[in-house]
């Protein structure tokens, strides 16, 4: 049964041809909504986008989370994310998409494997509000890279990485406060790598032991670590990146909850609904009547 989850790509959302590859793209927030006419919602894409608002209202909602939207905040949506929006007639702002081979970084510690934004796993902020002050900075950057992008001078793609690291560096001031981590970077390195295979492998992983495997470590330790560090176990990490894949199903797809549960890799139908329940409070079906 086919999909309703879309999944858009930069060249899709510009009606690039075939033989056209776009790795950034750069415009501003009312003039890629007045363009959107073929771009559904709720969608994911296979980019990284950055989303400032400058003025306006309104909700946007990231895998069931849902934010307001409100001047000087900047989202961030990593390419497995589903989101859909409720804005204002008034809003303005920027939006920037870019392929993840198109940011990279010398220090590991601003890698998009270890922005913490972008992942979201110990804290439920995917924003970042800025001061007046920092605000106008953020948009002169933002002004720069679209000017950039734009006139495509030599070395513009050089400068507009720079300046979307400067702002990603700018973001993780504001939101490392409120980002609790205890533990050393290699910990935190490892935790980055559990996260990482979980969201390649969770449909056919489903233990502990096994991932700790991969990761040449034991369950117990591999427990220990993220326990320590995020307050959850590995096992509760594998069953809410599963759980998070079954609501995706459930509201934007029209499998069957049997044909869900095997595709994220449980043989028994009942099972899978006793697991979903244990964790959400409700039956998958449930779920979904309540959602749509």
């Amino acid at each position: 049964m086919e999909k309703k989850i879309l999944k858009y790509t930069i060249e899709q959302i510009n009606n690039c041809g075939s033989n056209i590859s776009m790795n950034l793209d750069i415009r501003r927030l009312e003039d890629h909504i007045a363009v959107m006419d073929n771009v559904h919602f709720p969608h994911r894409h296979d980019f990284y986008n950055l989303l400032y608002i400058t003025q306006g209202s309104g909700t946007h909602d990231i895998d069931f989370k849902r934010f307001e939207v409100v001047p000087n905040t900047l989202f961030f949506m990593n390419d497995t994310q589903i989101h859909e929006w409720n804005l204002s007639d008034d809003i303005q702002g920027f939006t920037l998409f870019f392929k993840k081979e198109f940011y990279n970084v010398a220090e590991p510690m601003f890698s998009l494997p270890n922005l913490p934004f972008f992942h979201n796993s110990q804290n439920e902020a995917q924003m970042v509000f800025f001061e007046e002050n920092e605000a106008m900075v953020i948009n002169h950057f933002f002004e720069d890279m679209l000017n950039e992008f734009n006139k495509r001078l030599d070395n513009h793609e050089a400068i507009i990485k720079t300046l979307l690291k400067i702002i990603l560096i700018r973001s993780l001031r504001v939101y490392q406060p409120n980002f609790s981590s205890s533990g050393s970077s290699l910990i935190l390195s490892k935790i980055r790598q559990f996260e990482s295979l979980i969201e390649t492998k969770h449909s056919k992983l489903k233990s502990v032991r096994e991932y700790a495997s991969i990761m040449n470590m034991t369950p117990n330790y591999l427990n220990a670590i993220c326990s320590n560090t995020l307050g959850k176990t590995a096992g509760e990490m594998i069953r809410e990146r599963i759980i998070l894949e079954a609501k995706r199903l459930l509201i934007h797809t029209p499998l069957s909850i049997c044909e869900m549960g095997y595709n994220l890799g449980y043989e028994d139908c009942s099972y899978f609904i006793r697991v979903f329940k244990k964790a959400v409070g409700q039956t998958p079906e449930q779920f979904r009547l309540k959602l749509t």
